[in-house]
């Protein structure tokens, strides 16, 4: 449902920038008849970087056979650092008139966890599948983990998305103009691991006791809908009639929900990505 919400507040926006906007049609002064401003569109290219944090919670897509109301088992970790593993690039086409300005950006985020210890808050119990000791396999209980250490490129994450802001422009000068934003996105998130899933992750050492290594499951590569939201601040410097200069601030958060692993280990993972990164744009204002 709010994945529903969020798409419609999206399109609502771009489909305001591009049929709306072009049709302003020049300001005059009732009394004089002259011209006083005129809107203005533009097409930008914007390239940059951030980093940021990662919080997940994942649970087993199976239920506990004693309690079928609860999962086999779930597990949460907070404050993961990620950082850029790919330029972030964007295009936006937009315009503004007067303090008021509208845009639509097509981008590309990427991310990915590098090495570091955490702390997965798990609990319940995960099934060992069938190993030559434990045919019939077995059930083992988890607990939450001391400190777990996750190996450098974890996850990856390659986010694509559309998106549409609102934004106001604060009145210093002719050529020089700071705006203050909030928009919506949405898109797809392809995700990846060199291991199946990142909750089951947390039980590896106990599966490996067993004889189950993790890496002889089939590797993670997802593609999965997911939305956000995004404040950038920044200043546009005009420095010709055509051509100006963007740095950017933004604060974005992205929410992403995937399945992972298989058979046995098969689960549900929901995160938010939260990023600040800063952008350098180029924009050209178009006639």
């Amino acid at each position: 449902m709010v994945n529903i919400i969020v798409m419609k507040l999206s399109f609502i926006l771009s489909f305001y920038i591009l049929i709306f906007l072009p049709m302003y049609g020049q300001g005059y002064d009732p009394e004089t008849g002259i011209k006083t401003y005129l809107p203005k569109k533009y097409i930008s290219f914007f390239a940059g970087g951030g980093s940021g944090n990662f919080n997940l919670s994942a649970e087993s897509a199976f239920s506990d056979p004693q309690n079928p109301k609860e999962r086999l088992w779930v597990a949460d970790v907070s404050d993961v650092s990620t950082n850029l593993h790919f330029p972030q690039l964007s295009l936006k086409f937009g315009g503004w008139k007067g303090w008021k300005g509208l845009e639509m950006e097509l981008i590309y985020i990427g991310q990915k966890i590098p090495s570091q210890i955490v702390y997965y808050d798990s609990h319940g119990q995960i099934y060992i599948p069938p190993t030559n000791e434990y045919p019939d396999g077995y059930y083992y209980p988890v607990e939450p983990q001391d400190s777990v250490d996750l190996d450098d490129g974890f996850l990856h994450f390659n986010l694509f998305s559309i998106g549409g802001t609102g934004y106001a422009n604060i009145q210093i000068s002719q050529n020089i103009k700071p705006y203050l934003g909030f928009g919506f996105s949405f898109g797809l998130n392809n995700i990846q691991s060199e291991y199946p899933g990142p909750g089951s992750f947390a039980a590896k050492n106990v599966m490996a006791a067993f004889g189950y290594n993790l890496k002889d499951a089939e590797k993670l590569n997802t593609t999965d809908f997911g939305f956000g939201f995004h404040i950038p601040f920044g200043i546009k410097f005009l420095f010709s009639e055509n051509l100006f200069f963007n740095p950017e601030l933004r604060f974005s958060q992205n929410f992403l929900s995937f399945g992972s692993s298989d058979a046995y280990l098969k689960e549900r993972d929901e995160g938010t990505l939260q990023l600040v990164h800063a952008s350098i744009g180029l924009g050209l204002i178009l006639k």
